[in-house]
């Protein structure tokens, strides 16, 4: 045990504040003593965290009541986060295995913030076993070869802070004999051997027959991934290098020059379109092979050819090679929509009402009309609407199905869409067009025409007077 405990040396420093991941169960327990054993030759902070996950009851809860009687006699401080797991899964659309792994690191966070300015260790009890089995959960799932080595030792988790597990190098056998020698007892987690879960089904199902195999299963996993990480560092920085030569940025895109399929292996060449599409989409969630494999096909097509990507990335063929670009996300029609209410209008007959738009305001005004048509303004973003014809549920909007124009005084009328095909208003750009609309009837586009429905006539009595000010299309960019 002893030997193993080294591993410890290069995680943790003196001066370092290490939060320990304490469940309870043998794993965790292991690492709290191994730490206690290691402080006494370094002299670092040491404090418990356990997370009581809401999901066994007054299992849980007698769990807790262990971690803090255990912290107690070996004179350690415990934190206890009670969270409700089941709660979080079904109110974001997760399983329960990544609720409660993504509650659990934000306690570790939260933790962390009171020691800001120093720099904090969270050391998590995973083993060798655990990585075997997150190694063949990733094959099957589809990983590449960054994925395939499992967990590293040590990564950053934000700035100050890093994740460390110094239980890596030992396999469950040796950490549960240890604490027999130690007359150490633990707490056991009975969802552990619920095979509804993934992992559980790998670790009772898969992993005693690859064992039955060959002993040392767990041992001979662990050397192909230390060999797949230094591989995965490997590809990683030639592909950093690839990346500088031959991508190139631009104010709106990302140009990926065609001597990356000209001069570079397959292998590489996926890497770069990989980490490109990501840094493009900003994310790397839900951006996998699929995609890189349409990006290569992309290549081999005519220029000009657009293809769409996830999180409303376009690639585009281009004479250099490939463009990569994020379309602007469609208009949030429910955000960017104001009623214009009866209480505004009433308001609107003494004085101008002006509203707040995300891209500028919009101003009311009703008044008494003489009858002169001259009077009627001939801007671009200021018109005037016969009052007495507005109907109930006025709105400013931007585009919906259904909407149409009334395109004269016999009551004809032409599909909004129809109007901008007409007038040869890009189709990227329809969505960001601020309409007044009563029901599906458009009164205006703004910038363009208005509905004949609700036209100022002799026979006027009443004007409302409708203006945009402060955006990119409105009054104020006129003069």
């Amino acid at each position: 045990m002893q030997k193993k405990g080294m591993e410890l040396e290069g995680l943790v420093k003196s001066g370092d504040v290490v939060l320990a991941g304490v469940s309870g169960g043998a794993d965790s327990v292991c690492l709290l003593l191994m730490l206690l054993e290691y402080r006494k030759h370094c002299d670092f902070l040491l404090e418990a965290v356990h997370v009581e996950h809401g999901i066994r009851g007054e299992a849980s809860r007698r769990d807790a009541a262990f971690v803090k009687r255990l912290c107690e006699k070996r004179g350690v401080c415990c934190r206890i986060y009670p969270v409700d797991v089941p709660a979080y899964a079904k109110g974001h659309g997760l399983g329960v295995e990544e609720a409660a792994r993504k509650l659990r690191y934000e306690c570790f966070r939260e933790a962390a913030e009171d020691y800001d300015g120093r720099p904090v260790k969270i050391a998590l009890a995973h083993h060798a076993d655990d990585n075997a089995e997150t190694m063949l959960f990733r094959l099957i799932r589809g990983s590449g070869i960054h994925g395939l080595y499992g967990m590293r030792p040590a990564r950053r988790l934000a700035e100050g802070v890093t994740v460390i597990r110094p239980l890596l190098g030992m396999e469950r056998a040796e950490i549960e004999a240890y604490l027999k020698a130690q007359g150490q007892p633990y707490c056991r987690d009975a969802t552990n051997e619920d095979t509804d879960y993934s992992r559980n089904r790998i670790r009772h199902k898969v992993m005693p027959e690859l064992k039955a195999v060959n002993t040392g299963a767990v041992h001979h996993m662990m050397q192909s991934a230390q060999m797949l990480m230094e591989l995965s560092d490997y590809l990683e920085e030639e592909t950093r290098r690839a990346t500088e030569r031959v991508c190139r940025d631009t104010p709106d895109a990302c140009v990926i020059d065609a001597v990356l399929f000209s001069e570079y292996p397959a292998l590489l060449i996926r890497e770069v379109l990989l980490v490109t599409l990501q840094k493009v989409a900003g994310s790397n969630r839900d951006i996998g092979s699929v995609h890189v494999e349409e990006l290569c096909t992309l290549y081999t097509r005519q220029v000009g050819r657009v293809i769409c990507l996830p999180y409303g990335v376009r690639a585009e063929r281009v004479y250099e090679g490939i463009r990569l670009y994020r379309e602007e996300p469609a208009v949030d029609m429910e955000r960017e929509s104001i009623e214009v209410t009866g209480e505004m209008l009433s308001r609107a007959e003494k004085e101008e009402v002006v509203l707040a738009l995300p891209d500028g305001r919009l101003h009311l005004r009703i008044r008494d009309f003489s009858g002169n048509m001259q009077e009627i303004p001939k801007k671009t973003y200021t018109k005037w609407f016969d009052y007495g014809k507005i109907k109930s549920g006025l709105r400013l909007r931007r585009r919906e199905s259904g909407d149409y124009l009334m395109i004269d005084a016999a009551g004809h009328t032409k599909k909004l869409k129809e109007y901008f095909v007409n007038e040869k208003i890009p189709a990227a750009k329809r969505d960001a067009i601020w309409l007044l609309a009563t029901g599906s009837e458009i009164l205006w586009v703004a910038g363009g025409r208005i509905g004949a429905g609700c036209k100022v006539g002799e026979n006027t009595e009443k004007i409302l007077e409708v203006r945009l000010s402060g955006g990119n299309d409105c009054e104020d960019q006129e003069n």
